[in-house]
């Protein structure tokens, strides 16, 4: 599943630049610039974000400062590691908790976006309570399995 929603976010992605292009496009060279095209670039940003948050935690390309990390002992590394994905783990899921509450609330209230394009904010508000608790898992996933943050080739 996270993979197929990894693709689906790639796509959303690609979307943006057509929809951007097109945008430009028509306010510049046909002077008629459209109503919906911001709209639709922000939702799918959040989409892109959310959707491929949970894929990229699972092959391990989140953001990682690893400056004190590099200069410890084997043991004293994994111990760092361990420990920085399990309160990654519990700012996920406390976060997606959060979120799940709150997208309840919106769904019993049909609230929309305040946008030109009005949609269901729980549909927004589902996909990232579905980044945050995937990626919440997968943080505590690589803590059990203890692996490490992988160096790009070349760098020593």
């Amino acid at each position: 599943m996270s993979r197929t929603l990894y693709q689906l976010g790639i796509f959303a992605l690609g979307a943006i630049v057509v929809i951007y292009s097109y945008e430009v496009a028509s306010r510049y060279v046909f002077g008629a610039p459209t109503r919906w095209a911001s709209d639709f670039v922000s939702f799918l940003l959040l989409i892109t974000v959310f959707l491929v948050m949970p894929w990229l935690t699972r092959a391990g390309g989140h953001v990682a400062v690893t400056v004190l990390n590099d200069q410890l002992p084997e043991r004293g590394r994994q111990v760092m590691l361990r420990g920085g994905y399990v309160i990654g783990a519990a700012a996920c899921l406390c976060l997606g908790y959060i979120v799940y509450v709150e997208t309840l609330t919106l769904y019993e209230r049909g609230s929309g976006t305040l946008s030109t394009v009005s949609i269901p904010k729980w549909t927004l508000f589902s996909l990232v309570c579905y980044g945050l608790f995937n990626s919440g898992l997968y943080f505590l996933r690589l803590a059990a399995a203890g692996r490490g943050v992988k160096k790009p080739a070349g760098e020593y």
